[in-house]
């Protein structure tokens, strides 16, 4: 049995913003699928999801500064400093093996200032 793609959901999710690859990790789906799909179908709705697209990153923009207004990437890798490791270029970097689910916004490099560039 082939597995089809419900293009009701392919059109509201491509009419809230999102992208390609965001709509398939939704509906479990082949990046290409969606992609076709949006193509033959949807093509005509182009405007209005580059609106919403706008809109979402607007929102996400303002959500990850409000977050940050509070505490900073770096006070954030100080006050946990269990879950990141150190690499050899000064960089600390979160430990997938000590934190593998995370939230989506837990700092996951803060590079070294201090660093030698040559």
């Amino acid at each position: 049995m082939k597995n089809t793609l419900d293009k009701g959901q392919v059109k509201t999710l491509y009419l809230e913003g999102f992208t390609t690859p965001e709509i398939a990790r939704k509906l479990s789906a082949k990046k290409d699928t969606v992609k076709k799909c949006i193509q033959r179908n949807f093509g005509y709705l182009k405007h209005s999801h580059n609106m919403a697209a706008k809109r979402r990153k607007e929102v996400v923009r303002a959500v990850n500064y409000e977050s940050n207004k509070y505490m900073g990437d770096s006070t954030f890798i100080k006050k946990n400093r269990s879950i990141y490791k150190t690499k050899p270029n000064g960089d600390i970097v979160l430990n997938k093996k000590v934190a593998p689910v995370v939230t989506w916004d837990t700092p996951r490099r803060l590079a070294n200032e201090n660093k030698d560039r040559f």
